[in-house]
């Protein structure tokens, strides 16, 4: 309980509160003898178990008392390991922040790189349309003679050659010419790909044109079919009406037959001479219903067709 000072303030002031403790104690043990009856020495004994407890208390408060120090000591010291921690907090985030803008940078001067790149190839191929060179060879050992170039792509160039055109991919091509026009299988890759849409593209339009040429055709036959249906259906009235008119003509022979009959029997009995007309009546109705016959034949056929 002692201090750089000396015994120490709280030493003595433990002291006198031991002290007085004591005084308070003996003042209270003749009151309780008084008031209870029982020995002063019995109160007494009651109370020096407390004071026993209150020493332990004691001795207890000043070992805590002794680690106040220490604990303080460590709490600047937590205090001062939060502000670092803050202040490497901080940095961290601002370093964070730096990488991030670098990436970004790195993003953008990439992007602007191959935008040079692509301006770059774009005049280099543009420029090489109409060249012309003597031989081309290809590094599978082909010889193209007398070689002009007409278009060089992302896949390749396509030239005209002494027997005819082709096309060369880059692969194929001088590591010279590769160089020139800046081959990059990448674009080659995204050029294929949009061939490869392009072709089925066309093929969709070509399968929709002949689809709706199909169509156009059958919808013309159709109707030439009708049309012819219905040619067939009028030829057919015709020949029906050619019938009725044939028919009512035959009529008209029987009547003259029977009245040709009529005129020959009245000669006979009168005894005059009559030329007698039903032979040549008979004939023509014959004639006529052999027409018929043919006609119905005819519209038969017809309405088999329909």
């Amino acid at each position: 309980m002692s201090s750089g000072r000396g015994p120490g303030v709280i030493g003595m002031v433990m002291a006198l509160i031991v002290l007085l403790g004591f005084g308070l104690l003996f003042m209270y043990a003749s009151d309780e003898t008084e008031r209870t009856g029982r020995s002063i020495e019995s109160v007494i004994a009651s109370q020096a178990k407390d004071i026993e407890g209150y020493k332990s208390s004691i001795s207890n408060g000043s070992k805590t008392l002794e680690k106040a120090p220490a604990r303080k000591a460590a709490s600047k010291e937590l205090a001062g390991m939060k502000r670092d921690n803050k202040a490497l907090q901080d940095e961290a985030a601002r370093l964070t922040k730096r990488i991030e803008d670098g990436k970004a940078e790195i993003v953008r001067k990439n992007e602007e790189f191959e935008i040079y790149k692509d301006e770059y190839r774009a005049y280099a191929r543009g420029k090489a349309k109409g060249e012309t060179m003597d031989k081309l060879e290809t590094l599978t050992g082909v010889v193209y003679l007398n070689v002009a170039i007409r278009e060089v792509t992302p896949i390749g160039i396509q030239i005209r050659h002494g027997d005819g055109q082709k096309r060369i991919p880059f692969e194929e091509l001088p590591e010279s010419m590769k160089d020139r026009f800046q081959f990059d299988p990448k674009q080659k890759e995204k050029a294929i790909a949009a061939e490869v849409e392009t072709q089925k593209g066309h093929d969709v339009a070509a399968e929709v044109a002949d689809e709706l040429a199909s169509q156009k055709m059958s919808e013309q036959r159709a109707k030439s079919n009708e049309e012819a249906k219905e040619r067939v259906r009028q030829e057919i009235v015709l020949k029906e009406g050619l019938i009725a008119s044939l028919k009512e003509e035959i009529k008209g022979l029987e009547s003259q037959l029977e009245r040709a009959a009529a005129d020959a029997a009245a000669a006979r009995q009168a005894g005059k001479m009559h030329m007698n007309k039903s032979g040549s009546i008979n004939s023509n109705i014959r004639s006529k219903q052999n027409r018929i016959s043919i006609l119905q034949a005819e519209i038969g056929q017809m309405k088999a067709r329909l």
